[in-house]
């Protein structure tokens, strides 16, 4: 909640008075004491300058129910207040008009207070689904690494295998054909059957290495798409949560302008009265 200087009307009423020193007094003496009047135009003046500054007063962070409070009260205090210190001044007309603007306005700003509620309630279900999404967003990102970790492991050892059986193959193949061939062999030219067994078993494994070699591309290039197109999805739903999140804090306000309209409208009534009241009393003097 953010640091909203507190009002209340009753400070704007105090009287300009010095605190005397207590002093031993007689019984018979406090029969002589009186009480300052109050001067009505003068309370009237501090009254609508309250009014001005509570009108004026802005919230600056939600909730708003407690400022909505805490406002009324203030407000409320003024008043019951300036009514007690110059009856004189609020008449029937006047008080109806103050009962009247502050019935409006606490019936307003509990509608406001019950929006803020259920925006409220409809943002904290929107970061819960916010939560989730980025847990499975997290959780799909964890299983892309582990499954190619996986992948590329297991080519590697499969790639390996293939490779040690080729190197001991082209070195079979290398062997049998340094090897000496005796006279009839050479003189009839008979090949050398183990040569091209070999040489047919090399060619095999290369075209097994190839193939693994295919596989694992193709697994990869599957698992990336697949893995794009899920990860997409989720960044799509986070940040539409998102914006929903934002577009709900925005909806509230401090309902300035509402809480400036009755203001005004109490402010000007009391205004009329006090003219009213002012000429009755010059009427009265003359």
């Amino acid at each position: 909640m953010s640091s909203v200087p507190r009002t209340r009307g009753r400070r704007f009423l105090r009287p300009a008075t010095k605190k005397s020193r207590k002093v031993r007094e007689s019984p018979s003496a406090k029969s002589y004491q009186t009480t300052e009047a109050m001067d009505p135009s003068h309370v009237t003046s501090n009254v609508l300058n309250a009014i001005d500054h509570l009108g004026n007063q802005r919230f600056m962070l939600p909730p708003y129910s407690d400022h909505y409070e805490r406002w009324l009260k203030d407000f409320q205090s003024l008043l019951e207040e300036f009514e007690k210190q110059v009856p004189e001044v609020v008449d029937v007309g006047l008080h109806q008009q103050i009962v009247q603007s502050m019935n409006e306005v606490k019936h307003i700003l509990a509608e406001r207070v019950k929006l803020e509620n259920t925006q409220s309630d409809e943002t904290n279900k929107l970061q819960q689904q916010l939560a989730h999404y980025d847990a499975e967003l997290s959780q799909l990102e964890h299983t892309h690494r582990t499954h190619t970790q996986e992948v590329r492991k297991e080519y590697e050892k499969n790639s390996q295998k293939i490779r040690d059986e080729i190197d001991r193959l082209d070195k079979r193949r290398i062997q049998i054909l340094r090897r000496k061939t005796n006279v009839l062999r050479r003189f009839f030219r008979k090949p050398d059957d183990s040569a091209s067994e070999t040489g047919i078993a090399l060619d095999s494994r290369r075209v097994q290495l190839r193939e693994i070699e295919q596989n694992f591309q193709n697994d990869l290039r599957k698992s990336q798409e697949e893995y794009a197109a899920n990860r997409q999805r989720l960044i799509s739903e986070i940040e539409s949560l998102r914006q929903k999140i934002r577009d709900a804090g925005a909806a509230g306000d401090d309902a300035l302008e509402v809480r400036q309209e009755i203001c005004q409208r109490i402010r000007t009534a009391i205004m009329k009265a006090s003219q009213r009241t002012q000429e009755d009393t010059s009427a009265a003097t003359n």
